[in-house]
């Protein structure tokens, strides 16, 4: 069985080794690959090895690996399969052609079952069966690899959004987002448990009608997320004391897409629960602070003969804490009316009682006879002495209800803004005064520029210089309006403060008189300052005695 020429080892050697003519039928081959045909019982000298092939393998031994072994004589390690004893074998098959001498190569590439005599194709057949199954483990750890490192890139994504995320609504779209824009999710939608214990739709994304989602739900997932039968996926949202709702992420419609990844989704679900479990205590002191702030603004505010006073408070919506805005009207005597509008640096509960210790300060030092510049100095000198509210800003003025004259004065606040009853604006930029507790030792009046021109606005007027107090005067003539409030109504990012003070001088002329607690909003209409909050008082004057 040896062909001649081949050691005696050829027989015994741990690989297939064979013998083909020119055709590729087998003229010998060694006891190695006998033996992967021994439960066969046949002889398989004369049968083509391509017939011993899997089908894949048969059709590409006649359509590339033969043409390419008869051009260029020779090929390397190819894949194929047998199928020996019932079983397929993967092996790697290596051939070498040789031609007899004298014979026409053209003619033999071109014709190799008439020149079969002529050539002799050597065929080595390396068993692959623990190669493959090597390759199959690894290929498979890897997938697992990709699949475990897209799981952890998808929760630092979610993670990262959940802490950013303000509020419960900020948490609800959060989670939303996360399951149609990293799970890859067709629709999802958040149901809370509401004071009842039923669940209440908070947010939604993606196509198609929401799920309806039954109280039942919450006994099924309280341990674990939930796969129904048609896909639909529920998360558990646990907290640390209770079960605030569930995700449900309705899975794409499209053939081939991978599930969704359970164990993310359960992690999910637990950074979700937590993170509600912080927007849920931090609304709750953001509600005390709201309560507080507005217990401590005044809730009636006089309304003399001659005047109608209007207010109005917004606070902060993107940060969700309180804020140290302020407003106030109370009788400084029998026919003076003090007005006051304040905002106290940076945000939170201080910030919130900081404003009630300076409107108690303010009221307290209101008194006949000193004056808007003489209640400044004394608040300044109590900001100093106490280090309570440095740098705020205040704008102080007290209205004559018998003349109709009004007094006032700026520590480091925006001018008030005076609507004269034909329509036209202007603001008041005398009385200027450094911030609170700013100023060394005595209050000196801030020294304004030389000179503002008037415009055709009437936005601005020429300021007064010199030493004289810091205290400004105007007589106001009947229905005229004048504004007092905050930076929040007119700073915007990436918009100069005299452009937001040419927008509120428009808004204003056009604003209603009845707006009550929508003023603010009558104001801005959709252009929001999210970022700080805002608010605002408004006299009307209709002349001394007139109701």
């Amino acid at each position: 069985m040896t062909p001649p020429g081949r050691a005696r080892s050829w027989d015994s050697a741990p690989v297939a080794l064979l013998r083909l003519d020119g055709a590729g039928a087998i003229l010998d081959a060694n006891e190695t690959f006998r033996g992967w045909f021994a439960d066969d019982g046949r002889d398989l000298r004369g049968t083509r090895l391509s017939a011993l092939l899997s089908v894949g393998g048969r059709i590409y031994w006649e359509t590339h690996l033969s043409p390419l072994l008869h051009m260029q004589g020779r090929v390397e390690e190819i894949a194929v399969e047998l199928r020996a004893g019932g079983t397929r074998r993967p092996v790697l098959l290596s051939a070498e052609l040789h031609r007899a001498v004298g014979a026409d190569s053209a003619d033999s590439a071109d014709s190799a079952d008439s020149d079969a005599g002529d050539v002799l194709i050597d065929v080595a057949l390396f068993d692959a069966r623990e190669r493959s199954r090597f390759e199959r483990e690894l290929m498979a750890a890897r997938a697992e690899a990709e699949r475990a490192a897209a799981s952890v890139r998808t929760l630092l994504t979610t993670t990262t959004a959940l802490a950013r995320a303000a509020g419960i609504e900020g948490v609800c779209e959060a989670l939303v987002h996360a399951a149609v824009d990293e799970f890859r999710a067709g629709s999802a939608s958040v149901w809370l448990v509401d004071d009842s214990g039923a669940l209440v739709l908070r947010a939604r994304l993606g196509d198609g009608p929401a799920a309806d989602v039954s109280p039942a739900a919450l006994t099924e997932v309280r341990a674990e997320v939930v796969i129904a039968p048609d896909g639909q996926v529920t998360v558990p949202l646990h907290g640390a004391d209770t079960l605030h709702g569930v995700l449900v992420l309705a899975p794409r419609a499209h053939a081939g897409d991978d599930a969704l990844d359970r164990g993310a989704l359960a992690a999910t679900g637990q950074q979700g629960g937590v993170a509600l479990d912080r927007a849920v205590l931090h609304e709750r002191s953001v509600s005390v602070a709201y309560e507080l702030q507005r217990a401590m603004l005044t809730e009636h505010l006089p309304q003399p003969d001659g005047a109608r006073i209007s207010t109005d408070y917004r606070p902060a919506e993107r940060s969700l804490e309180v804020g140290g805005d302020w407003y106030d009207a109370f009788w400084v005597d029998d026919t003076i009316l003090a007005l006051t509008v304040g905002d106290i640096v940076g945000h939170g509960l201080r910030s919130a009682t900081t404003m009630g210790q300076l409107r108690t300060v303010v009221r307290s030092y209101a008194e006949s006879g000193v004056g808007p510049a003489g209640v400044l100095a004394r608040v300044d000198r109590f900001v100093r002495r106490r280090g309570v509210g440095f740098g705020s800003t205040l704008v102080y003025a007290e209205l004559d209800v018998t003349t109709g004259r009004l007094a006032f004065a700026c520590a480091g606040h925006l001018p008030p803004l005076l609507m004269r009853s034909d329509g036209s604006p202007q603001f008041l930029w005398q009385g200027r005064w450094m911030s609170l507790g700013v100023a060394d030792s005595t209050v000196t009046p801030a020294r304004p520029p030389a000179s503002i021109a008037a415009d055709r606005s009437g936005l601005h007027a020429t300021l007064p210089t010199g030493p004289e107090p810091g205290q400004g005067t105007v007589d106001l003539r009947a229905g005229d309006v004048l504004w007092l409030y905050t930076d929040g109504l007119v700073e915007r990012r990436g918009r100069s403060l005299r452009k937001g003070l040419e927008e509120l001088a428009r808004a204003a002329a056009g604003a209603p008189g009845s707006a009550g607690d929508k003023l603010i909003a009558s104001l801005l209409g959709g252009d929001v300052n999210e970022d700080d909050d805002a608010c605002v008082l408004r006299l009307e004057w209709k002349g001394p005695g007139a109701r």
